[in-house]
């Protein structure tokens, strides 16, 4: 079994949680992020909450990565590189998109992010060995992210 110090991935590290308070701490971010997505998402059912609705979920967002961030070792190099990658092709699109082209620029963007969970399904699919000696739960949650990454990429 995979442990938080080898960084392979998300998954396999989230298996064991690190002694002391980034044990303690790491799980109460994820429940506070998944109130706020909730939260969040509820604020979406009309224009006049929208906006505040958007960022409250943005904010779970970021404790959402904050917490997967203090929970894995990784290279920070790369997540970097892929956060300017991201910017540098993300924001120009959503500014200069015109509100007509809004359907597509949001069906782009969501058909982008499921291709990539369905890539880090596979990256964790194969960095655990075809899940050889994996929690039932880590290979459940990995299909249903490439099943549902997949549909969202091809969807969309």
């Amino acid at each position: 079994m995979n442990s938080v110090g080898d960084g392979v991935g998300a998954l396999a590290a989230a298996e064991t949680l690190p002694e002391g308070p980034l044990g303690t701490i790491v799980p109460i971010l994820y429940i506070i992020a998944f109130g706020l997505f909730i939260y969040g998402l509820s604020g979406l059912t009309g224009p006049r909450t929208a906006v505040r609705g958007n960022l409250i979920a943005a904010v779970g967002m970021g404790l959402a990565v904050v917490a997967t961030l203090l929970l894995v070792r990784t290279n920070w190099i790369l997540i970097i590189v892929g956060l300017v990658v991201g910017t540098l092709l993300g924001v120009p699109a959503a500014r200069n998109v015109k509100m007509t082209q809004m359907p597509q620029m949001v069906a782009l963007f969501n058909g982008v992010g499921g291709g990539a969970v369905a890539l880090i399904a596979w990256a964790e699919f194969r960095a655990t060995g075809g899940f050889v000696d994996t929690a039932l739960y880590v290979v459940i949650a990995s299909m249903f992210a490439a099943i549902v990454g997949s549909i969202s990429f091809w969807g969309s």
